[in-house]
């Protein structure tokens, strides 16, 4: 490809670049070239599938490379194919990214494009070609693309397949790619059962909802379980949450049973349906999102009263404040304040009170003691100091209606649970240690992974190379440490360092000259970027940092 003037298609039409005359102190002045990993945006769509084609970073000069990404896990319906570029960073009107879908036009791209989709090409071939053009000086980051999407259908016969119909729920599974619907798949109401329960040591409490009658499940006299049907629920909703199950593939899938640590509690959903049983156990606070939700509309239809109820009590029973109750005959009680905690975590004024409730007493004082259950549709809170800990170092519901469980407020599963308590006023870090905050003097730093990026000696004009510094969950702050030699052209040539900062990134400081980071450099959080940026002319050392964290 012809350089100095150069005529390009685009998709903002044509660009002919003049002979390049860098000015001194020029340097590329962007911006991070993305955002974590793990605070990205994830793409639900069934048709997007992950891959991994990358240029050098930074690219090297006078380069004409072509890359190929794979039409791998690709169904036989597909037909057009699109690819999404993270970052694409090139010298503008000199350095250039060409998608080669032949025998469809190319297009070019170049300058900055982050985050970009191309344009949906025909799938011709086993591969899409992408091509990098470089002229003789300036490098920048390159390119990565991390998601292909694809398009197609299939010619299916127009049949009309009848609904299930009254009394008969829809379990027909998700359609598989390139695929034709076929007879749907129906089970009676009357075999739907679906059972929730959180546990830990005797104290089990259940939630569980047969055809559309509705049982709940509470520790009895002797710290067996009791269970009694409270009343029924909308059969509409039952069957809906069956359907919305089966159409996410979960009612199809293998479930899952996963290891839940010691004094932790157990949370369980079974749905069932005609022939079909799943299972998902895990922590409460971290189920999938998918079964999370679906957790949480069961729990919803346990509200009884109006407007929003959808519970309704049976003989014997009462709607109270969204549950029901016995109900109780002549039960007087003095207006005594001794209060009593339920195993529902419900505070009573006395235990006659709760006796007339029907209630079975957890323990004496108010509820929101370490171990009783907070969060829920209730909003239940914690007493004093304690909080709410709905998973592994998860202290803020991770979706409306969460249930979980009172801690300490020294409790921990990592050492980042401890931050915002207050410590000695001597130099430290905090530890996690049998689940207990405890300040440890001293300053224990750690090595990061892959945390070295050093130069060229000496390294190259109009270069901008960018290196990702990642810490290890929990971590609270990373800090660099130049080796000796630190030598860049004052003023002219930086080490610059950007950090992840309420959900932006923010450049925190500017290295030049022969003025290093040292030990004191700490800048906050797990994520960060480092950028060597040199302008067009006088070259030095360079450097060789590393990262740790703590």
């Amino acid at each position: 490809m012809l350089k100095n003037c150069l005529v390009v298609f685009t998709i903002l039409g044509a660009a002919c670049a003049t002979d390049k005359e860098e000015a001194k102190g020029v340097v590329d002045e962007s911006a991070p070239p993305s955002i974590p990993t793990e605070l990205g945006k994830a793409d639900a769509s069934s048709r997007v599938i992950a891959v991994n084609v990358q240029s050098a970073h930074p690219y090297t000069n006078n380069l004409n490379k072509v890359f190929q990404v794979p039409y791998t896990n690709l169904p036989s319906c597909a037909n057009e194919v699109r690819i999404h570029f993270k970052v694409l960073r090139t010298e503008a009107n000199y350095d250039f990214v060409t998608v080669e879908p032949l025998p469809a036009v190319p297009h070019v791209y170049d300058g900055n494009r982050d985050d970009m989709w191309t344009p949906w090409f025909p799938k011709n071939s086993s591969s899409l070609a992408v091509r990098l053009e470089t002229d003789g000086s300036v490098t920048r980051h390159g390119f990565e693309i991390d998601k292909l999407e694809w398009n197609g259908s299939v010619a299916c016969p127009a049949i009309a397949y009848p609904s299930c119909g009254a009394g008969k729920v829809d379990i027909t599974p998700p359609l598989a790619a390139c695929a034709c619907p076929g007879p749907r798949v129906c089970a009676a109401d009357t075999t739907i059962e679906i059972e929730h329960f959180t546990a830990r040591g005797f104290n089990r409490i259940a939630h569980t909802v047969k055809g559309n009658v509705a049982f709940e499940t509470h520790p009895g006299p002797a710290d067996g379980p009791e269970t009694n049907q409270i009343g029924t629920v909308a059969q509409a909703r039952v069957n809906d949450l069956v359907k919305r199950a089966s159409q996410l593939g979960l009612l199809h899938g293998p479930g899952y049973t996963r290891t839940v640590a010691p004094g932790a509690t157990l949370e369980k959903l079974v749905v069932k349906a005609g022939n079909k049983l799943v299972t998902f156990e895990a922590a409460v606070g971290s189920q999938d999102a998918a079964v999370a939700q679906l957790i949480a509309d069961f729990e919803a239809m346990f509200t009884c009263g109006t407007p929003t109820g959808a519970l309704t009590c049976g003989d014997s029973y009462s709607c109270s404040d969204g549950e029901c109750h016995v109900e109780t005959q002549g039960c007087n009680c003095q207006e005594i304040y001794t209060p009593v905690c339920s195993d529902t975590s419900t505070t009573f004024g006395n235990a006659c009170e709760a006796a007339c409730a029907g209630a079975t007493i957890a323990h004496t004082g108010e509820c929101g003691i370490p171990g009783d259950q907070c969060g829920t549709i209730r909003g239940l809170g914690c007493l004093g100091d304690n909080k709410c800990r709905f998973g592994v170092s998860q202290y803020t519901y991770p979706f409306p209606d969460a249930g979980g469980t009172c801690v300490a407020g020294t409790y921990c599963d990592a050492p980042a649970d401890c931050s915002g308590l207050i410590h000695p006023a001597v130099p430290g870090a905090w530890a996690c240690n049998t689940n207990a905050c405890s300040w440890q003097a001293g300053v224990p730093w750690k090595p990061v992974t892959n945390g070295t990026f050093e130069t060229a000696h000496p390294y190259a004009s109009s270069t901008s190379v960018w290196k990702e510094i990642t810490a290890p969950a929990g971590s609270q702050a990373v800090r660099l440490i130049a080796a000796a030699g630190f030598s860049l052209e004052a003023n002219y040539d930086f080490l610059e360092v950007w950090s992840w900062v309420n959900g932006a990134w923010k450049q925190m400081k500017r290295y030049t000259g022969t003025a290093g980071p040292t030990s004191a450099d700490e800048f906050p959080g797990r994520y960060h970027y480092l950028r060597f940026v040199s302008d067009s002319s006088v070259n030095k050392h360079g450097f060789r940092v590393t990262a740790d964290y703590r």
